[in-house]
């Protein structure tokens, strides 16, 4: 088995934690009234929950092929290609979903920004391991990969949680 089984599982509890906490407030927030903002909160609420979802997989994947006696080469690698991939799922998922609503409401750009970032953290990360490349340790790159899945989702949720309920403070709801 890996190492760092049991950070790897405490990372997708995190990473479920978000999932859940993000269908929750979707349940019990305020009605909007703008269409746009209600657009951009059904964006945010994808991709909190695409994002926890992957942080979810990304974490079990090493975990599971370890499980099979599959050399910790290759899991560090196989498990960063089918990270990265979901997380290009993720991207182009949001871009599709934007594109017809861009006109309803601007981006987030703070939101943009920070996302981004992380974003390229979290693909350097899992290009070097998915290379081989001898830059740092592939499980330590790999765990950043998974912390940065979980800044992402974390922040956007927050920013999901704050906008949906200043909308109800602001309308005197």
């Amino acid at each position: 088995m890996l190492g760092n089984t049991d950070t790897l599982l405490a990372l997708a509890e995190i990473a479920a934690a978000f999932a859940g906490f993000a269908a929750l407030v979707s349940v019990v927030r305020p009605g909007t009234r703008d269409q746009g903002h209600a657009l951009h909160d059904l964006l945010r609420l994808r991709l909190v929950i695409a994002s926890s979802v992957a942080g979810v997989a990304g974490a079990l994947i090493p975990v599971g092929l370890a499980g099979y006696g599959v050399d910790p080469g290759v899991i560090w690698r196989v498990s960063s290609l089918l990270f990265l991939l979901m997380g290009y799922g993720i991207i182009g998922s949001l871009l599709s979903g934007y594109r017809p609503v861009k006109e309803e409401f601007h981006p987030d750009r703070l939101a943009v920004i920070v996302v981004t970032a992380i974003e390229a953290i979290e693909q350097t990360s899992l290009v070097i391991v998915l290379l081989g490349l001898p830059i740092g340790n592939p499980e330590a790159l790999y765990v950043t990969a998974l912390i940065g899945n979980i800044c992402q989702a974390g922040f956007v949720f927050v920013r999901f949680v704050g906008s949906t309920f200043r909308r109800r403070a602001a309308s005197g709801e």
